[in-house]
């Protein structure tokens, strides 16, 4: 059978765009420029208007959902490097090979395989396999061809759920995060600048010559936000449907100087619209392809059906 994370037969896509609208001021650095008259301007387009990268917007979902995900006995890694001693065995729970370091047995033995692609498996690189990566490596068999299929075989055993939802070094995303544009309909054109000064942290004075200023995005500014989904499985719908509740409820700020009170924001319910579409009905993609529509839903029944999808498959697995 198929591993769950193969990215070769596209079966479902979601489609999410709204209004992400600023609850209070957003500072996304864009570097030091002079020019802009700030010590410290806000990040903008080819056209000089502010906008919000989509690997700002995945690298705040994916945290958000890291927090959670444990919560609910949904392995997450962390991504960084982990400080699991070499030569370990790969036999806990939450194993992943993404915050290992490359000098680690089981990433090498990845490698390994990875390299030999194609080529018969040696009875040296299978023993490898079997003590460092978890679960046996898949039920490597001795001169087998190493296949494309036996790698994503290995990667589903031996990532966390939430590196195979939101991607890996080893393993592309199932969640694409869009660049979202400025919505110019609700915006003046304006920024501002705020001051700072540095703080004596003995007397709690203002210490003297050590002022700056930083580049803002007003409160109120809305920005398009989109994302696609590209996966029928149901934890990387539930990880996704987690990412939007918490993005829907405020819990995700995004920028910097947020302990301050910067970046916090919501994405609007009543304009964010899901499309779907399920590939696998032939009606479906009939539809899709000739008419281009696709199977409209309100952002709460998609948060609501996943989280149920993944709380229910989370319950079947530990019964």
């Amino acid at each position: 059978m198929a591993a769950q994370i193969s990215r070769t037969a596209l079966k479902s896509r979601y489609r999410v765009s709204g209004d992400l609208v600023l609850d209070t001021a957003l500072h996304l650095g864009g570097g030091r420029n002079p020019a802009k008259g700030t010590d410290s301007p806000i990040l903008r387009d080819g056209f000089g208007k502010p906008y919000l990268p989509g690997s700002s917007l995945k690298g705040a979902l994916r945290a958000a959902v890291e927090r959670i995900a444990p919560n609910l006995n949904v392995s997450a890694c962390g991504l960084f490097a982990s400080d699991e001693a070499p030569g370990s065995e790969a036999n806990v729970t939450s194993f992943c090979l993404t915050p290992l370091r490359e000098e680690h047995p089981a990433r090498k033995a990845y490698r390994e395989l990875e390299e030999g692609i194609s080529k018969p498996l040696s009875k040296e690189l299978k023993e490898k396999a079997e003590k460092h990566l978890k679960n046996g490596a898949y039920h490597l068999k001795t001169n087998a061809s190493i296949t494309e299929e036996l790698l994503v075989g290995v990667l589903e055993k031996n990532l966390c759920e939430v590196c195979k939802a939101f991607g890996a070094p080893f393993i592309g995303s199932a969640i694409y995060f869009h660049d979202a544009s400025i919505n110019e309909a609700n915006w003046l054109g304006l920024t501002q600048v705020r001051d700072g000064v540095g703080i004596d942290r003995d007397s709690g004075r203002a210490v003297d010559r050590i002022k700056y200023d930083y580049e803002i995005v007003p409160p109120q500014t809305v920005f398009n936000f989109s994302m696609t989904i590209e996966s029928g499985e149901a934890m990387a719908l539930g990880l996704a449907a987690l990412a939007l509740h918490e993005l829907q409820q405020g819990n995700v700020p995004l920028g910097g100087i947020r302990s301050r009170g910067l970046g916090r924001c919501h994405l609007a319910s009543e304009t964010t619209k899901v499309e779907a579409l399920d590939f696998r009905n032939i009606e479906s993609l009939k539809a899709y392809l000739t008419k281009n529509e696709l199977k409209p839903l309100t952002l709460d029944d998609f948060i609501q059906q996943h989280i149920k999808n993944l709380w229910a498959e989370q319950e079947a697995s530990h019964v």
